[in-house]
């Protein structure tokens, strides 16, 4: 009876042409696995970190004083619902669901059932973002593509577009240039649009920096097609990313000591 098995396995073998396959091959193809998972959750975690970036970054949070005007006219609640990054939240998803095929599909990974998989997945992007966004990871990825891909602009509602209408008096955006002795300033808008704006009589907010590569928010009133005059201006910062500044060191002054003063 065993040899009658035997011999049916083997012809079914030959019949078929079936092939011994390499066991470096199923090596590879679990690697692969492995490493498809673990850069969707990478993936996943560099989406997080620019969704929290985009939606705290929101002057809803903070600065009331400077956006009533805005808020007069769409309400709070509208306005917190709108800002929610979709598009981020949508690519989360997406390489959750990559990164739970991937895991799947290891040696082991069917012993998971989907939900901890997936609940796995989400909670180590969520771990990531977190750590990302201590370097500023989110608002690299979130800036570069405000400024470079301009389908960007159309998939999100963030605080760029919100400091972007100067006929409401609000302008942001990266001072190219500065004149001191005409008290002027030359910005770049985040719809790359270039503004000569009068600092003049400007009221600048504690801490802030006016320089080029900076970047700024200018409440005001637009006197020109490409003018503005600033009433205030303010750092362009993450409301939950302060850093402290270092403490000034004051050195001794130097022994006079063998010089030539006398």
């Amino acid at each position: 009876m065993q040899k009658d098995r035997s011999k049916f396995i083997l012809d079914e073998i030959e019949k078929r042409h079936a092939e011994l396959i390499p066991r470096w091959r199923f090596l590879v193809k679990r690697l692969g696995f492995w490493l498809l998972a673990a850069i969707s959750v990478v993936t996943g975690g560099m989406a997080m970190a620019t969704a929290i970036y985009v939606f705290i970054d929101n002057d809803f949070i903070a600065d009331h004083d400077y956006i009533d005007r805005f808020f007069t006219q769409r309400p709070l609640v509208e306005d917190i619902i709108s800002s929610i990054p979709y598009v981020w939240l949508a690519a989360l998803a997406l390489f959750t669901l990559v990164a739970f095929f991937g895991f799947r599909h290891t040696k082991k990974g069917y012993r998971y059932s989907a939900a901890k998989v997936i609940a796995a997945s989400l909670s180590a992007s969520l771990l990531l973002s977190l750590c990302l966004n201590t370097v500023d990871i989110g608002g690299y990825i979130h800036r570069y593509l405000i400024e470079n891909v301009y389908v960007y602009n159309n998939l999100i509602n963030a605080n760029e577009q919100r400091w972007s209408n100067s006929q409401k008096g609000l302008l942001g955006g990266k001072v190219i240039k500065t004149d001191k002795i005409q008290h002027q300033i030359v910005l770049r808008d985040f719809n790359m649009g270039i503004w000569r704006v009068d600092i003049n009589k400007a009221e600048v907010r504690p801490k802030t920096q006016i320089a080029p590569g900076r970047y700024l928010k200018i409440t005001g009133i637009k006197t020109g097609r490409r003018t503005f005059q600033a009433l205030s201006i303010q750092s362009w910062e993450k409301k939950y990313h302060k850093r402290t500044p270092a403490p000034v060191k004051i050195l001794p002054p130097k022994s006079t000591q063998g010089s030539d003063i006398k």
